[in-house]
């Protein structure tokens, strides 16, 4: 049997698998009082604690999240660098809190050994299990089937034990909702296989999935789950976040919640389609939206993409450092600075000035300065990144402001 292990569960240099470093990443935040305040498909978008209802407490547990996931570090080390900074906020042993949902004053556990401990494997866990997925759906074609398999737990669910060895194709609507880890504690995990294996093992008929009814004494819901499987663990975050990536490539996200926006926009800005356009390949992909007042004065189609043709001196920059840039596009969304030219050749220009920072922890990486960007109209209406480079706010004023542009908005 396999040693259990407290580490992220890979090991690698230079970084962590980039799928599963980007989950967590390009995740929103969510204070909540309860972990039966936040569904599932908000799980899958928005970076969430129990009673960590102030968002200091929120970005302190996920930079070291964070720093666990790309480092690989253990969990005695993400206890140790986590905890100091969770006791200065005051978020640590048993503290009164007001119930938001109820107004009332409680007794409530923060931040414990215990609950760091599942706070880390729940949420390591689940973003290797996204970035699985990812890797599942871009890999298919040549690894078209999965094997559930279980961890190495001395004891079994019944209805985990029951599912070991089950072969089905990737595309199976069982993995919509069984896809592990599918509850607290839950070591289960799939593997990626061939045809030839998959038969050599025996492909499995889809099984019939029992449900059961689950009271929400928060919101006084019912809800069915799948027996077998925790509240809250029912559906496939990475399949979740790859549908609002589909969504936002058929132009069905703009009124989306805006946590599910940005998140998409952010795994897309950042996944592998736009990367092997970077490296040369032809292809057009939405990577940002635009605030919806700046694209009806300007007449433009709000989603944004990225494409080979008028991207393509981009590539002359390093790929890693315009996939470590393009996410902060993706918070076009948010900007406040808009300018528009037309040049003597009739082609409009919209140069953008997006102050905030991509990095998940609400700070400025290596004391960047905001991103400036611009982006040409395309004949079907949308905008198409052509330039970006760092500059600080008030140069890009005097730039705009010099060169025959328009301010739209400040």
């Amino acid at each position: 049997m396999m040693a259990e292990t407290d580490r992220p569960g890979y090991s690698f240099d230079p970084g962590p698998p980039p799928e599963v470093s980007r989950f967590l990443k390009n995740k929103g935040y969510m204070p909540a009082f309860s972990w039966q305040d936040v569904e599932p498909e908000e799980h899958a978008v928005a970076f969430s604690v129990a009673k960590a209802t102030q968002l200091d407490v929120l970005k302190d547990i996920r930079e070291e999240l964070q720093a666990a996931i790309d480092e690989g570090l253990p969990f005695a080390e993400f206890q140790k660098r986590l905890r100091p900074r969770l006791e200065a906020r005051g978020w640590w042993g048993r503290k009164k809190q007001i119930d938001p949902q109820t107004g009332k004053i409680r007794e409530v556990q923060l931040g414990s050994p215990r609950r760091l401990k599942t706070i880390y494997r729940a949420n390591i866990r689940t973003a290797r299990a996204a970035g699985q997925w990812e890797r599942i759906e871009r890999t298919k074609k040549a690894l078209p089937y999965l094997v559930y398999l279980l961890g190495p737990s001395e004891r079994h669910r019944p209805h985990h034990a029951a599912k070991e060895g089950l072969v089905l194709p990737v595309d199976d609507p069982f993995w919509d909702t069984w896809m592990p880890p599918n509850g607290w504690g839950c070591k289960c995990h799939v593997r990626q296989i061939t045809r030839r294996e998959a038969e050599e093992r025996g492909i499995s008929e889809s099984p019939e999935t029992p449900m059961r009814e689950v009271f929400n004494s928060r919101t006084g819901e019912i809800k069915s789950i799948p027996s077998g499987i925790d509240p809250g663990w029912e559906r496939n975050p990475g399949k979740l976040r790859r549908e609002a990536m589909d969504r936002l490539l058929h132009d069905k996200l703009i009124a989306a919640d805006p946590q599910i926006a940005t998140a998409a926009m952010r795994d897309m800005a950042s996944s592998w389609m736009v990367r092997r356009i970077a490296e040369g390949d032809a292809g057009s992909v939405p990577i940002a939206i635009l605030p919806k007042k700046i694209a009806a004065r300007i007449g433009a189609h709000r989603v944004v993409v990225f494409n080979d043709r008028t991207s393509r001196h981009l590539f002359e920059d390093k790929t890693d450092r315009l996939m470590d840039d393009l996410p902060e596009i993706g918070l076009l969304a948010r900007a406040e600075k808009f300018a528009l030219r037309t040049d003597e050749h009739g082609r409009r220009a919209l140069h953008v000035l997006i102050e905030e920072s991509a990095d998940p922890h609400g700070r400025i990486r290596h004391q960047r300065n905001p991103l400036s960007a611009i982006f040409y109209f395309q004949d079907d209406g949308h905008l198409a990144l052509v330039t970006k480079h760092r500059v600080r706010g008030p140069k890009w004023m005097r730039r705009a402001s010099q060169k025959g542009w328009q301010l739209l908005w400040e």
